[in-house]
């Protein structure tokens, strides 16, 4: 069972590496992943999904696959209920 410090970091994760967190917390976290390697793995691997994330989200659908999803979506709005 993890510790209550190893809990709280891993349950704010995602809002600590977004810098959604009020200033006391996030230095707190911060202390914590400093001093707890199996808490900062996971940090580690979050901030990586967050990277790939990022790159792909980027990226655009090429014409074809654009117009086939909205030649589906005409279709479907155009066939009766």
């Amino acid at each position: 069972m993890p510790e209550p410090e190893c809990e709280e970091a891993l349950d704010r994760l995602f809002e600590y590496i977004d810098h959604e967190l009020p200033e006391e917390e996030i230095h707190r976290i911060g202390e914590h992943l400093k001093t707890c390697p199996p808490c900062e793995a996971e940090h580690k691997i979050n901030e990586k999904i967050k990277r790939l994330v990022n790159q792909t989200r980027h990226e655009t659908a090429p014409d074809a696959l654009r117009q086939r999803v909205l030649d589906a979506i005409r279709a479907t709005r155009e066939t009766p209920a």
